[in-house]
């Protein structure tokens, strides 16, 4: 691919990883920008969640906007400052962004996306997330609300542009196995021009 053509910059990829410490070591692994979702929670959310109170659709819908504002922001700003890192180089070869979020539901992932993004699903026992969550430290969720979030997935594995990770795995191998999946997968996209 040209990274010196302007149609490049149309096709700015979101990529949607439901965990946050696979998307920091992923978006390092592929040469591209990293924004954890939760950072971008207005303070009325953040509150509502550490009250232990799920967050409803309208709550979520605003935050979803920005993540996806941001993301857009940080392909054009990696783009124009010729920060596209070629896949000879270790990159994936387009503006692309690694987002960190839940994305529980099909029309959330849609909004973050648009009509170009791949979503990295983790795959592990509800008693596994449980443990990895209790393991957090400083977070605003809190570990009884794993309940409510796995009541609201969707899961997204019958969806177009999604790797599954098993996450029973190290970290290390997790984030291999997650950057290994999206550079075949985005080698798949290019091929059919997406």
């Amino acid at each position: 691919m040209n990274l010196t053509d302007p149609y490049v910059f149309q096709k700015p990829l979101m990529i949607i990883v439901m965990l946050s410490t696979v998307g920091a070591g992923l978006a390092k692994n592929i040469s591209v920008p990293f924004i954890d979702g939760d950072s971008l929670h207005p303070q009325s959310s953040v509150d509502k969640m550490s009250a232990g109170q799920p967050l409803t659709d309208e709550d979520r819908l605003p935050w979803l906007h920005a993540i996806r504002r941001t993301g857009i922001q940080k392909c054009r700003e990696e783009f124009e400052n010729d920060k596209v890192t070629s896949t000879d180089d270790g990159g994936i070869g387009r503006p692309a962004v690694v987002i960190a979020c839940s994305a529980l539901k099909k029309k959330y992932r849609n909004v973050l996306r648009g009509t170009a993004g791949i979503v990295d699903e983790p795959e592990g026992s509800p008693e596994l997330l449980q443990k990895r969550i209790s393991e957090r430290k400083g977070h605003f969720m809190k570990p009884d609300m794993l309940a409510s979030q796995l009541a609201t997935l969707e899961d997204p594995e019958k969806e177009g542009g999604v790797v599954t990770v098993d996450i029973s795995k190290t970290q290390s191998e997790v984030i291999d196995d997650a950057t290994e999946g999206i550079r075949h997968l985005v080698t798949v996209m290019d091929h059919q021009g997406l």
